[in-house]
């Protein structure tokens, strides 16, 4: 990699020969950058990100580097990987698969499929029932007997608990599902992202919004257990302060009930203030 010093000293050369090529502009003159945050939205240029400061970038994503009718020479490819884990009802005809399954004859699924991979069908070079490798070289293996096998392909009909998947010669087969089977995606279509979807970016800065992007890793985030609820916060109860027992030094300002310590003939009356309640 080259030096701060270098590039100083390679950017003016860099920019002459942009001139030489009519519009072109090296990689040297851009800054590299890096970005972590969440998708916030798609277009047909690239993928919107907000990052942890909560500035807007534009990740441009076309293999073909132009932008605003200035062609940038240097700038490797994308490469762009999507994960997410999803249920059984998110595949849809048209996706392309691949799974694990026991396969009798190359014809017919005999145990339900616990987990499917949607993949690139643009990167598959091979399609079709694949022997297991070590089977393969088994040469006791019985003909007739189910055998553990890739199969690789496109659905053409899914269904929530079966998928029938096509091959290039115009077979197909169905597989079964289970209850609880598990969907992959790792695949490099935007279409299978969401806003919200954490982001990982590198590339190279052609503006202060927008960036030509080199990698991308896009990874759907994790949610909480459905059903599971949070614990409810501890709820400190007080005891309530014992009553208090009469202070005798206090007087009673009506002296409601106050005898005196020695009653008889010598008795003073006292007054007594208050309100009847009853008359008798």
């Amino acid at each position: 990699m080259l030096s701060k010093n270098q590039l100083q000293r390679f950017a003016p050369l860099c920019l002459v020969m942009a001139v030489a090529w009519s519009g072109n502009i090296c990689l040297a003159q851009l800054q590299p950058v890096k970005v972590k945050g969440v998708v916030a939205g798609v277009t047909p240029q690239g993928v919107v990100i907000r990052d942890d400061k909560g500035k807007i970038l534009l990740a441009l994503t076309s293999p073909n580097r132009v932008e605003d009718g200035v062609r940038y020479r240097g700038i490797p490819e994308p490469m762009i990987e999507i994960i997410s884990e999803e249920t059984s009802e998110y595949l849809q005809v048209g996706m392309y698969v691949r799974f694990s399954a026991r396969v009798q004859a190359k014809r017919r699924v005999v145990e339900p499929v616990q987990e499917v991979t949607i993949i690139d069908g643009s990167k598959i070079t091979t399609f079709g029932v694949l022997p297991d490798a070590a089977q393969e070289d088994d040469a006791d293996a019985k003909k007739g007997e189910a055998e553990d096998a890739l199969v690789v392909g496109r659905i053409t009909s899914a269904r929530r608990n079966a998928i029938t998947v096509a091959f290039p010669d115009g077979k197909s087969i169905k597989a079964g599902l289970t209850r609880d089977a598990t969907v992959h995606v790792k695949a490099a279509n935007l279409a299978f992202i969401k806003p919200g979807y954490l982001v990982e970016g590198e590339g190279s800065l052609v503006k202060v919004n927008k960036f030509f992007a080199t990698r991308l890793k896009i990874t759907k985030p994790a949610k909480e257990a459905v059903g599971v609820k949070p614990a409810a916060p501890q709820v400190v109860i007080k005891d309530k302060p014992a009553a208090q027992p009469p202070n005798p030094a206090k007087e009673d300002p009506f002296q409601i009930g106050k005898t005196e310590d020695k009653p008889g003939a010598d008795a003073k009356p006292v007054k007594v203030r208050g309100r009847i309640l009853k008359i008798n």
